[in-house]
Formats: C-alpha cells, structure tokens, sequence
C-alpha cells in the first residue's frame, strides 16, 4: 500500500480529538481497517469519510459502538438497495427502447 494513501492514528486523534482507544475499538470490532508499517498503526485515507461519520454518531448522537454497528450496516445494506435500483432502471429503460 502506498503511505500517502495513510494517516497515523495518533495524527488523526489529534486532529479530530478523539481517544486513541475509540479508533482502536472500531478496528477490533471490524468497522474500520487499520494498516501496520514499522509498529505504527495508520488509517487508510479513503475510509476517513466513514470514520468521521462514526466520530459523529458517537459524539454528537451519543450513540454507542453496538449502535454505530448497527448504523453501519444499515447504511451498507441502503447503499447495496441503491446500486439494485439503478441497476434494475437501467434493464427496464432497456426493455422500454425495444418497444
């Protein structure tokens, strides 16, 4: 993985001031992804947007890590509901032309 595609944990927690041990939770629960290079944990880039999403649910919402949990899933499973619908659009447009 390219390190400027990573930011150091401990960077990101100064940052957005927040507890080394909540990120670290995330990761243990399987929510976010960290990435270890010479025993430093870093947090890929591209994940930050839903990383602050949950700093939010948790902060500003007070909701717990079962919560974000759930949250997160949901947000998936919308998302996946999505890309279907979209999808399926695409066919009938389809089906509709041949008309």
């Amino acid at each position: 993985m390219e390190t400027d595609q990573l930011i150091s944990i401990d960077i990101f927690c100064r940052h957005y001031k927040v507890e080394y041990s909540f990120v670290q939770s995330l990761r243990e629960v399987g929510l976010i992804d960290t990435v270890l290079v010479q025993e430093t944990q870093y947090l890929q880039i591209p994940q930050l947007q839903n990383l602050e999403r949950m700093i939010r649910l948790h902060d500003d919402l007070d909701v717990n890590l079962e919560g974000i949990e759930v949250v997160q899933h949901l947000l998936k499973r919308v998302e996946y509901m999505q890309d279907e619908i979209i999808s399926l659009k695409n066919r009938l447009r389809l089906y509709e032309s041949n008309e």
